[in-house]
């Protein structure tokens, strides 16, 4: 709305008024007419859960993102020997190209990228384990998964898996340690799902004449067979037996709860509890597969 000024000072503005409007219709008319050439900025990072389902000869692969979009990996410089069918954590630049080429894991409806992978990380992935296994016949069954202390750093849902960032303790130069995580499958259907995060260190504790060290690791589990048939959603209660004190303090032994919401469908990570994790390339290596 104009104010009531002179004569002058109103043609001033509105001559202000018609320039603004005409570079506003020229900023939307470029936008309409580059649309369809825009592309992501390829100096953003983004990270990604997957796996990998193509490798050729030549190191070609591509990935297979949690969301089903498929990226085609054109530049990748790091150590990691790349397996067809192993679940990834990575980070990576989406590259100029439109992504139109052809794939055995792609379709005409399929979202496709063509990349260059910063960063790879191992990620332990493994069966979820019942508790009604455990407490069937051997009583010795459930101790085998251990009851060393871990940490529960992060955790997403993202695809059909839950993935948890954790860490514990183990010998410098020490053994592969085993990470389970274990489905209270005992409680009522309409209950939350339960689900503990175990870990056998193997002996390799304080006390037995060798420091310890503190380290972290990546794993997934498989998640989306624990959905009722005809549930859009479960709610999962995840458990640990260390934390530290206010976040950030000493280490401590306790029970450890942390809640969220899954839902099989969603195309996006869901955190649980904390953030993405910085781990070097190729960590993880002291998890027992």
């Amino acid at each position: 709305m104009f104010r009531n000024h002179a004569d002058a000072e109103t043609m001033k503005n509105t001559i202000r008024y018609i320039f603004g409007l005409a570079v506003l219709l020229a900023g939307a008319l470029f936008s309409s007419c580059s649309k369809e050439v825009q592309e992501p900025p390829a100096e953003i990072v983004y990270n990604g859960f997957g796996e990998i389902t193509r490798t050729d000869y030549d190191g070609y692969f591509e990935i297979m993102r949690d969301d089903r979009v498929l990226l085609r990996v054109l530049e990748y410089n790091g150590s990691k020997e790349i397996k067809t069918g192993e679940r990834v954590y990575f980070k990576y630049n989406i590259l100029p190209g439109d992504g139109d080429y052809i794939s055995p894991y792609s379709t005409p409806q399929q979202t496709a990228y063509d990349i260059r992978v910063i960063m790879f990380n191992n990620i332990h992935s493994v069966p979820i384990v019942r508790k009604s296994f455990l407490l069937e016949d051997d009583p010795h069954r459930s101790d085998s998964l251990g009851h060393d202390l871990i940490r529960v750093v992060t955790a997403a849902f993202s695809g059909n898996y839950i993935n948890i960032g954790f860490e514990y303790f183990r010998y410098e130069n020490g053994q592969e340690h085993m990470i389970n995580l274990v489905w209270d499958d005992t409680r009522p259907a309409t209950d939350s799902v339960y689900l503990e995060l175990r870990h056998n260190a193997l002996g390799e504790v304080e006390g037995n004449g060798q420091y310890v060290v503190s380290d972290t690791g990546l794993a997934s589990f498989r998640i989306a067979d624990l959905v009722p048939e005809g549930a859009s959603s479960i709610d999962i209660r995840l458990k640990s037996n260390m934390d530290r004190k206010d976040g950030v303090g000493e280490y401590i032994e306790t029970e450890k709860y942390y809640t969220g919401t899954y839902e099989p469908n969603a195309t996006t990570k869901s955190y649980i509890v904390g953030g993405e994790l910085y781990p070097t390339e190729n960590t993880s290596t002291f998890v027992k597969h």
